[in-house]
């Protein structure tokens, strides 16, 4: 039986509080990927958007 494929706790276009520094912003998830593929118990990476930051 193969390994069973981990799920991000946060999907995209969810929104979300994330820290910047000490402080706590509004964000919406933009993309997520296994922090490492070899290791399926190492967790998740997070592209997020900080709410009221400019796109650039």
């Amino acid at each position: 039986m193969a390994p069973a494929t981990p799920t991000p706790a946060y999907s995209k276009d969810e929104k979300v509080l994330c820290f910047h520094h000490e402080l706590l912003y509004e964000a919406k998830v933009l993309d997520s990927k296994v922090k490492d593929p070899n290791d399926r118990k190492e967790g998740f990476m997070y592209r997020v958007h900080y709410k009221g930051w400019k796109n650039t």
